[in-house]
């Protein structure tokens, strides 16, 4: 199975309920700026959320993102700078952000903006 784009939520001043689904085996492809992904863990054990980062810095690649959500935690993360994560102009997913979990199992996770 392939990554799988996931819908951002907007905020809006009536408030937002994000609607939050189990995420893929292959991780997702999410927008890049002023976003954030809210992630879920409803399993017994922590899971990593690791947003990939595809910058360099002097020659350097910069570390992926990687966040530990406690097990019965929830996290927001972000925001998601182009310049940090933004897949290159060459990818069918260019200008969006690659997200990877450790795991799936009891976790729920939304993408939502301002």
């Amino acid at each position: 199975m392939a990554r799988v784009s996931q819908a951002t939520q907007r905020i809006v001043r009536a408030g937002l309920s994000p609607a939050l689904t189990v995420p893929t085996s292959d991780g997702d492809v999410v927008d890049c700026g002023a976003v954030a992904l809210m992630v879920d863990n409803a399993s017994v054990g922590a899971v990593t959320v690791t947003v990939v980062s595809t910058a360099a810095q002097d020659g350097l690649d910069v570390a992926d993102l990687a966040v530990v959500v406690p097990a019965g935690g929830t996290r927001l993360i972000g925001p998601l700078p182009h310049r940090t994560f933004g897949q290159p102009v060459s990818s069918a997913d260019a200008g969006r952000a690659y997200v990877n979990y450790s795991t799936q199992s009891g976790v729920t996770r939304a993408v939502i903006s301002l």
